[in-house]
This record gives C-alpha cells, sequence and structure tokens, in this order.
C-alpha cells in the first residue's frame, strides 16, 4: 500500500494563515530554526522600540507645498519624525512574521510527533541499520525539451518487516523526524548520518509485501546526493 509524500513540510507551510499554500511572507518557517526566527523577532522589535523612541507625534515642521515656478507658495506642515514610526510599524510586522513562523515549527512538530513513542521520536529509523534490507538510487523520468532522461532524485532505503511496525506507523516515524530537523534548522549533529535531517526532503513510505520502502527524495540536486551518500553508508555502501 502507497502512502502520501510525506506531510511535515505541507504542515510547516499551511499551520497559519500567513504562511497559507501559496502564501507569502516576510518570514518563512523553512528559512530558520525555530530558535532563530524567536531571536530575529526579538531584533525586530527592540529595533521598533528604537524608532518609536524618536517617534514625536506632537512634532511639526512647516514645508513649502509648491515648487519654485509657482506664483504662490502656501506652506504645509508634516510631522518629520513620521518615517520612524513607518519604520517602527515594519519592525513590528516583521517581528510578528517571525514569531508566527517559529509557531509553524512548533505546531508541525507537534501535529507530526504526537503519539510517537520517546524512542522512536528520538531515534531515527535509519539508525536501526540491521534492520536495513538494502539501499539503492531512487531514479525518476526526466525531460529537458525534447530531451527525456533520467535522474537521480534521492535514495531507497528497504527495511525488513519487523513486529509491530505498519507502513502507515513508519510513515508517522518519518514525518516526525523531518518536523523535528526542520524545528532545529536542520541542525542535528548527533544524526549525520540520517537523511532526514537534510533541508528540504520529502519522503514516502511503500509496503513492499515483505517489509518497507523508504523513498528519501529532493527536488535540489545537491541535497539529493547527500541522501544517496548517507543512505549508501548505512549499509557500508561507498556514495
Amino acid at each position: 500500500m502507497m502512502l502520501s509524500t510525506s506531510r511535515a513540510t505541507l504542515l510547516i507551510a499551511c499551520t497559519l494563515p500567513l504562511f497559507g499554500c501559496g502564501g507569502t511572507s516576510g518570514a518563512r518557517p523553512h528559512d530558520m530554526s525555530e530558535a532563530q526566527h524567536e531571536q530575529a523577532a526579538s531584533k525586530e522589535e527592540s529595533a521598533a522600540q528604537a524608532h518609536e523612541e524618536q517617534y514625536k507625534p506632537e512634532a511639526k515642521e512647516a514645508k513649502p507645498a509648491c515648487t519654485p515656478a509657482d506664483r504662490i507658495c502656501w506652506s504645509s506642515m508634516e510631522n518629520p519624525t513620521a518615517e520612524h514610526q513607518h519604520d517602527a510599524d515594519m519592525h513590528r510586522k516583521a517581528a510578528a512574521d517571525h514569531r508566527a513562523a517559529a509557531q509553524a515549527l512548533r505546531d508541525a512538530e507537534a501535529k507530526s510527533c504526537a503519539g510517537i513513542p520517546d524512542e522512536d521520536r528520538d531515534m531515527s529509523p535509519f539508525s536501526h541499520r540491521e534492520d536495513i534490507a538494502s539501499v539503492s538510487e531512487h531514479v525518476v523520468e526526466s525531460q529537458v525539451g525534447k530531451i527525456k532522461g533520467k535522474k537521480t532524485t534521492g535514495a531507497d532505503v528497504v527495511f525488513r518487516a519487523v513486529p509491530g511496525m505498519t507502513a502507515e506507523w513508519l510513515q508517522r516515524i518519518v514525518d516526525c523526524h523531518i518536523a523535528r530537523a526542520s524545528a532545529v534548522g536542520n541542525e542535528m549533529p548527533e544524526m549525520t548520518y540520517c537523511p532526514l535531517v537534510l533541508k528540504n526532503v520529502s519522503a514516502k513510505v511503500t509496503s513492499t509485501g515483505t517489509g518497507f520502502d523508504v523513498a528519501v527524495t529532493s527536488d535540489d540536486p545537491d541535497t539529493a546526493k547527500e541522501i544517496v551518500r548517507r543512505a549508501k553508508a548505512l549499509v557500508g555502501q561507498s556514495g
């Protein structure tokens, strides 16, 4: 039974209206980790406060409302500090965007990892090397203009069937790990062997009848190569 492509990335992208599918924002969840988004939000708040301190609502300044060619030149009043209020609003907006991005990452991880036991959440499924039956490159059809060909987009890691495991449950574990990696900015030194911690990856679990195929892929060529390198290293193959 074939399951859908990893939902972790989609959950992060669509958790909040600000980051709805197809929408744009000044701060996207995947740009950085949850902690980095919070740090960026704090910096934006500090910048906003600095500008607000320079804004004086009562300040007035006369400005000619005409050009030198005009015969009559009336004066108009404007606030010379108004630009600081505008800048403060922009920084407040940026801070809100970063906080929403951080929350989107937290929400995606919480939803993806709900019900997953601590052991499966903290240990990558790829740490169970003894249960890996085979590794191969994931190759798809490609076409550039009229030229058809094939390209490698990642790797297929086939796990042997183990008691209690189902394709649905393995998909949930995989989704959890992708969401957790995104929440920490894909920086997990303790899991340098795991292809799921790389940025912009997807994973799809398929039942093979005697086990489970986990196809880890990426649209980025460099990431796809690193997926293959890590996957092959799990079974002692050269990248």
